[in-house]
């Protein structure tokens, strides 16, 4: 049997991270060499040791391959057999070990001759200009609904505003009023019916998380009208308003579907925060299917005034046309022949394009043998294994440290064959099928001045233009030189009890948040930081569409925050996402409600409602 070599890549990293324990081991052995030749001079003489020296070559060597083993050893230890809880992390918690690829906001600028909606369905495949030779591929993580119209102004106005009189906002501080047109003079918003329009609230961190939360928290009302004075404005309650993000179809990473959905959501909010600055407005059906002007004013009535926005908010924060991006794309990988002459394979999206694409997950393993016969490949931790469909063999995947020109990871492949037959001709092939992502070359693409240029894969005759609002950010990485078993740990102990009880309810949910805070920037870090308390009791409320007195009992947390650590706008956010984590986290036939309170102020921030899972009781 030839001996085993690992790939290049592999026996960088491997001996950038052995070189320490190998010193030491070396030194080790020395140390112990100088004192046995103090304590047995006759038997040293013989090997040729002294306490200074080792005059032998064939002993120095010796010595050497002693101190290599020990130091592999050593190493193995200090890893906590990663493959093992590696393993367990994927199987418990998939996808934490996936890097988080880069993202950004994308906008697409329908032809103004369109003559009516066009959909663009979540998924749809972008690709960038070309950086070190290589174009990056982007997925859309929302469906776009490409409407001709256009915003012509914004404006938030305090008392007294100008706006339709409306009955459902009594006492209403502010509104915010957008004006709508359609790009053609001649197209009225009767012949479109927009039903719907999804606005992306732009401004940066001293806008966009204020305008969120005005929006998100404190709206009471909207009305549909052709002008301020309009004499039959379309009424609509704070239904209408939606924010976006939050549910299982509008996830920016591709979660396994056994991966628990608030862990996602929190890997989301550390990574591209901008995901959830979008807003739905619903409703609009009423008023524009009767509507045969090409005008329409939207007055959102806020209660809630924010002085230090009205003079701020312009048609610039406010787009249409746009969705969250990631850079992450289907690959078949180069097959792999499986030897029998090593326990584990390197898997190889691209042989030709090996420094611009790294595996976020493998998605599908085949085996053909020489007649050509295909059976599947199941990972090894997954249950249901056996029965008639039982599969060719099992892998375990494995991720490692790439070496430092390629930068990232690498993904290995260890098959295990029920079956195996030593005797057998090696003759099988695995095709591997994967999800990747371009390495570090997005956070490389240039921005602004029209950079970077965008392009479907598939080309569209609705759409006239995409644009990046927002620069591409960095493929953010586990750490892979942690010790895995305590991050393991620590998400097992971190259940919603310890999460929402006793007095280190805060600490245990910081922790959570710490695990999947990839970015750890002062912004993030100081987020995390601004939870000081968390609280819980039993709660009760009613169910909804049940008859009257038909009551649940759930629990009541309140999140406490001191707003000095951390910009005060966007804790809302922050609150938002823990809530929604919560509510996942909540037990069948049970609810959670959350209540958000700042520091040394009497009343709460926001009173959310009821919440089982994904549904709200209310």
């Amino acid at each position: 049997m030839p001996p085993r070599l690992k790939s290049k890549s592999r026996a960088s990293a491997l001996s950038d991270s052995l070189l320490p324990y190998f010193n030491r081991e070396l030194l080790a052995i020395r140390k112990l060499a100088a004192e046995f030749a103090d304590t047995h001079p006759k038997i040293a003489g013989r090997l040729r040791l002294s306490p200074d020296a080792v005059d032998d070559p064939h002993v120095a060597r010796l010595l050497d391959g002693v101190a290599f083993l020990s130091a592999r050893v050593h190493k193995r230890l200090d890893d906590e057999f990663p493959e093992l809880t590696d393993a367990l992390l994927g199987a418990l918690y998939p996808g934490f070990l996936a890097p988080i690829p880069a993202c950004a906001i994308a906008q697409f600028d329908c032809k103004p001759d369109l003559q009516a909606n066009v959909r663009l369905d979540a998924g749809f495949t972008l690709e960038s200009e070309r950086v070190r030779g290589q174009a990056c591929r982007f997925q859309t993580a929302y469906s776009v609904s490409l409407w001709p119209i256009r915003i012509e102004q914004v404006r938030l106005a305090g008392q007294p505003f100008v706006a339709p009189a409306n009955p459902l906002a009594p006492g209403a501080a502010s509104v915010l009023r957008i004006v709508l047109g359609t790009m053609a003079p001649e197209m009225s918003f009767a012949k479109l019916g927009v039903d719907r329009l999804r606005l992306y609230l732009r401004g940066g961190q001293a806008i966009a998380p204020h305008l969120y939360e005005l929006l998100a928290a404190h709206t009471i009302g909207v009305a549909l009208a052709v002008s301020p004075g309009d004499p039959s404005p379309v009424l609509l309650g704070r239904e209408a308003v939606i924010p976006v993000g939050f549910g299982e179809d509008e996830a920016l990473l591709p979660w396994p579907a056994r991966g628990f959905t608030g862990f996602r959501l929190l890997a989301e909010y550390f990574a591209f925060s901008e995901k959830f600055m979008f807003i739905d407005l619903d409703g609009l059906d009423r008023k524009t299917l009767a509507l045969a002007g090409n005008r329409l004013e939207i007055f959102i009535y806020l209660d809630r005034s924010a002085i230090e926005l009205e003079r701020a908010v312009s048609a610039e924060h406010l787009a249409l046309g746009c969705t969250p991006m990631v850079n992450i794309f289907p690959q078949h990988c180069e097959p792999i022949r499986l030897d029998q002459t090593d326990t584990e394979y390197r898997v190889v999206p691209d042989a030709r394009r090996a420094t611009g694409m790294e595996i976020w997950g493998i998605t599908a393993v085949r085996e053909t043998d020489r007649a050509g016969n295909t059976r599947p490949w199941q990972p090894f931790y997954r249950a249901g294994q056996g029965g008639p469909d039982t599969p060719g063999g099992y892998y375990l995947e494995a991720r490692r440290p790439a070496a430092a020109t390629l930068g990232g990871t690498e993904t290995f492949l260890a098959p295990f064959a029920p079956e195996f037959d030593p005797a057998a001709p090696a003759d099988t092939v695995l095709s591997v099928d994967a999800l990747c992502v371009n390495r570090d070359l997005p956070a490389a693409l240039p921005f602004g001045g029209g950079h970077p240029y965008l392009t479907p894969i598939s080309p569209h005759d609705g759409i006239a233009r995409v644009a990046c609002l927002t620069p591409p950010g960095a493929t953010l990485r586990p750490r892979l030189a942690e010790r895995g078993a305590w991050r393991l740990i620590s998400h097992l102990s971190l259940g919603h009890l310890s999460v929402v009880g006793g007095p280190e309810g805060a600490a245990a949910l910081r922790d959570v948040l710490r695990l999947y805070d990839r970015a750890e920037t002062a912004e993030t870090r100081a987020a995390i930081e601004a939870l000081i308390g968390v609280s819980a009791k039993p709660g009760t409320a009613r169910l909804p569409g049940g008859r009257l007195g038909s009551f649940c009992r759930g629990l009541d947390v309140t999140l406490e925050f001191d707003p000095k650590p951390y910009q005060e706008n966007g804790l809302f956010l922050l609150g938002a996402v823990l809530e929604r984590f919560l509510a996942l986290h909540g037990t069948i036939n049970s609810f959670v409600r959350t209540t958000l309170r700042l520091r040394g102020r009497v009343d709460p921030a926001m009173r959310f409602p009821p919440r089982a899972g994904h549904r709200t009781l209310l």
